[in-house]
């Protein structure tokens, strides 16, 4: 008989992607169910045909195995009645660990980049006819979602170090895009992110690989027992990028592989921060026995995912795009690889900051980080589930600490606001860039309606 498994919130993009997978990995039958509330994971879901119930205590009766969203606690009425019936409760880092376990494990971690690496990679082995098993932050149009459920021996996972979440998975190989301080309300400083990294790390068998950027601060931090593979900029990396010309929408660049050039890569997503999440699935994919021409054929064709640099429309001649961008570092490398790809046109930054813990503790960090706008408008903090009472500050703060860099900056309390103003100063030669982890996308989905 079937096994049963029951999600519990699984809407949420992580959820939803563990859900569709199961039924193959685990021969299960799956249920789920979470908020009236529709996301984007509704039609990925539909299209599953996995059907969500309201939320209600009976829904766990029939499951083996529940998996619960880190969202929902054992009060939740489903996680308590599970716990009453002796019903396993696991929670999503604890099944994604299951699952990767039953097949070759492929990790990416990192601080930034994550999704957009994972999303390369997916494409990458998909095309080479590996059949891959693929988790992934983010609707990734190249991959059909935001999970795929492949046959092949691969099992492929963006991995948060939220919580050190991405310990409970034991990996065969694992790229590490980047160290920075960040989840403030989990992680003390910086040294604790990269005691993490580095537990991590020193999961890896000697068997398999890490890759890592050749010019992260923290990169020495990092000792696996497997062999480790650099990738970057500079002239001692493994792998690197030389003659690099950035157009719009993207760049062309020699790969550089010890020393000896292995041709032109033509990419189509913005930025030197695509170049770097491109070095890394070359180095992975290289690694696993893909021949280059195919690796450089299948990034070429690569176009992005959801939230990361998102071309939403126009708007009188202006360019709307949206990015996840919510940390200092996401900020600024986005708004360069902006102006490097679109330096004709002004840049209108419409950032919301998420969480007030991540606000506060990087306030001056993200008052440095709008250099490549030419405008910015601020929006009211998006509080995260775990603050809804937490209101230690307002980003009319950070508003303030940005003119004093010069930059010209608006702040507005609603986002009602932000689009009417916008709308009423668009002009032709605008890119309108809207950055944050919230819901600040719908002032860009506003304008082009």
């Amino acid at each position: 008989m079937a096994l049963h498994i029951h999600f519990v919130g699984i809407k949420g993009t992580g959820m939803s992607a563990l859900a569709q997978v199961s039924s193959k990995i685990e021969g299960a039958t799956i249920s789920g169910s979470d908020v009236e509330e529709r996301f984007f994971t509704d039609a990925v879901l539909e299209r599953a045909q996995i059907r969500v119930l309201s939320f209600a205590p009976e829904n766990v009766d029939k499951a083996d195995l529940v998996v619960a969203s880190a969202a929902y606690t054992k009060d939740h009425p489903e996680i308590a009645r599970a716990l009453e019936l002796k019903i396993p409760v696991l929670s999503y880092p604890q099944y994604l660990g299951r699952l990767m376990s039953k097949k070759r494990g492929i990790a990416v971690a990192g601080t930034h980049g994550k999704t957009t690496t994972t999303a390369m990679i997916g494409l990458v082995l998909l095309q080479a006819g590996i059949d891959p098993t693929i988790v992934v932050g983010s609707d990734v149009p190249s991959i059909g979602g935001n999970a795929y459920s492949g046959h092949g021996e691969f099992f492929l996972a963006e991995s948060c170090e939220y919580r050190r979440h991405f310990l409970n998975y034991s990996p065969e190989y694992l790229i590490i895009t980047n160290i920075e301080f960040d989840h403030p309300d989990y992680f003390k400083d910086l040294d604790d992110v990269v005691d993490a990294f580095r537990e991590l790390a020193a999961k890896i068998p000697p068997s398999g690989r890490t890759f890592v950027w050749a010019e992260d601060p923290n990169r020495a931090a990092i000792n696996s027992p497997a062999p480790v593979t650099t990738f970057g900029f500079s002239e001692g990396a493994d792998i690197r990028a030389a003659d690099i010309v950035f157009h719009d929408q993207g760049s062309s660049f020699k790969v550089m592989i010890g020393g000896t050039d292995a041709g032109t890569l033509e990419l189509h997503v913005a930025g030197k921060h695509n170049i770097l999440n491109a070095l890394a699935a070359i180095a992975l994919c290289r690694e696993i026995g893909i021949p280059l021409n195919q690796i450089f054929g299948s990034l070429a064709q690569f176009n992005g995912t959801k939230r990361r640099f998102e071309h939403i429309g126009n708007r009188d001649g202006a360019l709307i795009v949206d990015d996840y961008a919510h940390h200092p570092t996401e900020i600024r490398t986005t708004l360069e690889g902006a102006r490097l790809s679109y330096p004709g046109r002004r840049i209108r930054a419409i950032f919301q900051p998420h969480t007030f813990t991540r606000t506060e503790k990087l306030l001056e960090e993200f008052s440095l980080a709008f250099g490549s706008a030419d405008e910015v408008v601020i929006a009211e903090i998006f509080a995260s589930a775990r603050e809804q009472n937490l209101h230690t500050l307002s980003s009319s703060v950070l508003a303030e600490l940005i003119q004093k860099q010069g930059i010209q900056v608006r702040y507005f309390s609603t986002l009602d606001d932000i689009k009417t103003y916008v709308a009423e100063t668009i002009a032709p030669q605008d890119l309108v860039l809207t950055l944050g982890a919230g819901d600040i996308y719908k002032v860009g989905q506003g304008l082009v309606v």
